[in-house]
């Protein structure tokens, strides 16, 4: 089992969250929203009005053994860091 974590800045471009996770392979995604603002979640083309609403302190698990295009986060508006941690194989 392999375990990576990493902060992600999350601006209002759409803005990958399991970039920096490459040495995981597929398992679980966890992302918690340390901002000071909603950020919403999805595929690349995410925005405001179609992501997932993940507010402040809120957290959400994906597996990403059924999701392979990457999880993508965007914020309306300054920046705001999202933890994350990728637990796999």
């Amino acid at each position: 089992m392999s375990v990576a974590a990493a902060r992600v800045d999350v601006t209002s471009s759409a803005t990958r969250l399991d970039a920096d996770l490459a040495a995981v392979r597929r398992g679980t995604l966890l992302v918690r929203n340390k901002g000071t603002a909603a950020v919403y979640l999805g595929p690349s083309n995410v925005t405001t009005s179609t992501g997932f609403q993940l507010d402040p302190d809120e957290s959400v698990s994906i597996d990403l053994d059924s999701y392979t295009l990457g999880l993508y986060g965007r914020a309306a508006s300054g920046t705001h860091t999202c933890h994350v941690l990728q637990v796999g194989s």
